[in-house]
């Protein structure tokens, strides 16, 4: 079985090359080549611009894939020039890894059939995701083009490049204060290896084919909760300050590497269609982060996050 991973050597996609790989599969991945591969295996590593026609045809054309995972696919233009020039004779899955962002704010746990749409907490980034999903949708319909699209909560694990628990981890380690946001929304998160084992779940499951999915642990945290968790894996105990963002006039995402809003998926599409249920919790996940921080002191960070003394002075 042959199969091409769009990306490689970040976080989500390495992980998944890495994991196919141990699992038998012939794999090939598609970068622009720049950062270098730490993993062994691979049958090909395919270098260009994905954004690129021409670099496309070069490195995929000729080839002829059983299942494609799209990892690094952020906008409608990055799917449609790369399903331009496939082969398709042999494909029999080609999987998008969209995300959560795609729905519109709500409060409540929604399903796949809630309203996909704008939602400022995300901007561009879900919008863009929707009109990908859109497109694929479109082919599925018109040409029966052999899509399963999944939409995850929040990532987590080893190898995050996204300043998250490892920001948790570097001020608790070091003993500092945790300003949070004020209130009570809630999340879900998931970790690493279970999301690689619900993609590669879909080649065993024809029930996927032209199909979308949440995919998530189905526990529910709050920001505290995360925090508090994080402190029990590391053993140790800091101060944790709840702010108001709206009263002192500063973006949450200026202190806080998680979006202030309740974030809450339904899986049970997943389950009743057989794909792999994920079955790492939030405190087991953050000891096989922290275990990771611990050896191999990730330096990782946001600039984004430049109110963080700010907000605990005042």
């Amino acid at each position: 079985m042959k199969i091409l991973v769009m990306g490689g050597t970040e976080f989500v996609s390495s992980s998944l090359s890495k994991y196919l790989i141990s699992k038998g599969y012939t794999v090939d991945i598609f970068t622009r080549g720049i950062k270098p591969i730490k993993y062994d295996g691979i049958r090909k590593h395919l270098k260009g611009d994905r954004k690129s026609i021409k670099d496309l045809k070069a490195n995929i054309a000729n080839e002829k894939y059983d299942y494609i995972f799209d990892i690094s696919a952020y906008v409608k233009e990055d799917v449609q020039k790369l399903i331009k020039i496939l082969n398709k004779e042999n494909l029999r899955r080609y999987v998008f890894c969209s995300s959560g962002s795609v729905y519109v704010p709500s409060d409540k746990i929604v399903t796949e059939e809630f309203t996909r749409g704008k939602n400022v907490n995300w901007g561009s980034y879900g919008l863009d995701k929707k009109k990908a999903e859109d497109y694929l949708f479109e082919l599925w319909e018109n040409e029966k083009f052999p899509i399963t699209i999944f939409r995850p909560t929040y990532i987590y694990g080893e190898e995050n490049n996204l300043y998250r628990e490892v920001y948790l981890f570097d001020r608790i380690t070091k003993g500092v204060d945790i300003p949070i946001p004020n209130g009570n929304e809630k999340t879900q998160f998931i970790y690493i290896s279970d999301l690689v084992k619900v993609f590669e779940s879909t080649i065993y499951t024809e029930k996927t084919l032209g199909q979308a999915y949440n995919i998530t642990h189905s526990q529910i945290v709050t920001w505290q909760q995360l925090v508090e968790t994080a402190m029990k894996v590391v053993n140790r105990k800091v101060n944790i300050k709840k702010v108001d963002s709206e009263k002192i006039n500063i973006s949450v995402r200026e202190y806080f590497p998680f979006r202030n809003l309740t974030y809450l998926l339904d899986t049970k599409k997943a389950e009743k269609d057989g794909l792999y249920m994920p079955k790492i919790d939030l405190f087991e996940g953050l000891k096989l982060s922290y275990k990771w921080y611990c050896n191999v002191k990730p330096e990782v960070r946001d600039a984004k996050m430049n109110k963080i003394n700010l907000v605990l002075d005042m």
